[in-house]
């Protein structure tokens, strides 16, 4: 009996084993464009520009624009308001080696919700290039003011970082933009974006894009069914250091704060890929040497610089089912002790997030949960808080949480695009913000304290957002949607944008 048991595994194992050679593919993508992100979006300046690849128009060889009779300016300007498609850029560059495009836009954002009314006028200018096939360039800058009631434009997510208040407006700008080498298997980048690890419609609870651009340096190369990831970025502190005598000198003392991380991921057949890899925050001290190696164990580095720096594990998974329908699961850990694993240890902190996609005709459903122990992306030092520019790196919603959201994007004619997310949160207040100092909270008491899921105040919230998208002609975008955000009680917001792009 024992032997045919034997015989039953090899057997199993040799088919698997074949069935994995017969369906191995090469790697593919890329850690840093997920599949799977969340479509809805309460302006037109919020989807991620790493997500929208260059679209090059057919031009003449040379330098082309629109200004070279009074017949092409009137033939741009109908294109304007009678084109269902953008058949020319503002200027054009096209060469057997090269091809480069510039675009200017402006735009128009308007908030009416219970905090306040607030409107947000803004212009900028894009510019893609592509030369040898390996050479990318993209730049998206825009400049702009928030007028009407201030304190409620503080509160909008375009401010998640630096601004200017003055008495009747806020001036914000921002950068995205990256140089990179590219080839089949190598990616080699210098830029300033943000970045989705793992796919997600609520946001990653190991690193979300909701956050400001920072600056960074990535690389990724594919062998065979392998393909290894690294980011190393420059963050900003939340707060200063008091060094000089001179407040004016001190609030600009902001700590060098960085955040590396490394991933591997494994294809072994076309349908499925496995990820595992590690984040580190550090900072107070110039770029570490030690986190630019991304075939070691950091947890293992980290200690032997004294434990200083913020490190967290993770990996997951994506499972293609079909065409259609996709299955993706992820797990985050930042502190564990064997002893103590299966213990309400306040230090046990992670996370994990599972979901499935399904595409119809004309429709995308996806189903979310995501549950985040307390204190998961706590620290005690400021320039090791899992954090960029006052704002979480990890889950949106905080730590002490239960998320479940549902979300459905629908394209009733080509020209619509109707998106709409229902979320439902149970959370306790004890452990929810990465800004907890937990050898405060915890003092003389790390390695005994307790705490449970939904410790402190309970909570449940619930979100309703949708989107009604329109490109009207070619160049032109609307926007239009409804907010609504339930704790205590209902908090309702309308919003509305257009933009131009030529």
């Amino acid at each position: 009996m024992q032997v045919a048991n034997s015989k039953l595994i090899l057997a199993t194992a040799l088919f698997v084993i074949s069935t994995i050679h017969v369906l191995s593919a090469r790697a593919t993508g890329s850690a840093f464009l997920p599949s799977t992100h969340s479509a809805v979006k309460s302006g037109l300046l919020m989807p991620n520009p790493a997500y929208a690849p260059p679209n090059f128009q057919p031009e003449k060889d040379g330098f082309s624009h629109p200004f070279t009779s009074p017949s092409s300016v009137f033939s741009a300007v109908k294109e304007v308001f009678t084109s269902q498609s953008a058949e020319h850029d503002l200027f054009s560059y096209r060469h057997p080696n090269l091809q480069a495009d510039v675009n200017v836009y402006a735009g128009y954002e308007s908030d009416h919700g219970d905090l306040g009314e607030y409107g947000f006028w803004y212009k900028g200018w894009k510019l893609s290039a592509r030369a040898w096939d390996n050479f990318h360039l993209r730049t998206d800058w825009y400049n702009g003011a928030f007028y009407g009631d201030l304190d409620a434009a503080e509160t909008d997510p375009l401010i998640d970082g630096y601004s200017k208040r003055f008495n009747r407006h806020i001036q914000l700008d921002n950068l995205n933009g990256e140089l990179a080498w590219k080839n089949e298997d190598i990616t080699l980048t210098l830029g300033r974006g943000r970045f989705q690890i793992g796919n997600s419609i609520s946001g990653s609870i190991i690193l979300n894009d909701q956050v400001n651009d920072y600056g960074y340096l990535k690389a990724e190369a594919a062998l065979g069914d392998f393909r290894m990831s690294l980011l190393h970025a420059s963050l900003m502190a939340d707060s200063t250091y008091s060094i000089h005598n001179n407040n004016h000198i001190d609030q600009r003392q902001y700590p060098d704060k960085f955040l590396a991380l490394h991933q591997l991921s494994y294809f072994p057949t076309t349908a499925l890929e496995l990820f595992i890899g590690e984040t580190v925050v550090y900072g107070n001290r110039s770029l570490d040497i030690n986190y630019l190696l991304p075939n070691s164990f950091w947890r293992a580095t980290e200690h032997n610089l004294w434990d200083r720096d913020n490190v967290m594990i993770y990996a997951g998974g994506n499972l293609a089912l079909g065409k259609s329908t996709k299955l993706y699961a992820q797990f985050a850990l930042d502190e564990f002790s064997y002893g103590k694993i299966f213990t309400n240890w306040w230090g046990n902190k992670y996370a994990v997030q599972a979901g499935a996609e399904q595409y119809l005709p004309n429709l995308r459903l996806v189903a979310e949960i995501t549950a985040v122990r307390p204190y998961t992306y706590a620290h005690f030092m400021n320039h090791t808080m899992y954090s960029h520019d006052a704002s979480p790196l990890g889950f949106p919603q905080g730590s002490n949480v239960v998320d479940i959201s549902l979300e459905a994007n629908v394209t009733p004619l080509p020209f619509i695009q109707i998106d709409s997310r229902i979320s439902y949160r149970h959370r306790g207040s004890d452990g929810n913000s990465w800004q907890d100092n937990y050898h405060d909270i915890f003092a003389e008491e790390i390695d005994t304290a307790t705490t449970e899921w939904f410790a402190g105040s309970k909570s449940d919230e619930y979100q309703i957002i949708s989107s009604l998208a329109i490109p009207l002609w070619g160049h032109h975008k609307l926007l239009m949607g409804h907010d609504s955000i339930r704790t205590d009680g209902w908090m309702h917001k309308l919003f509305a944008a257009w933009q131009f792009i030529y």
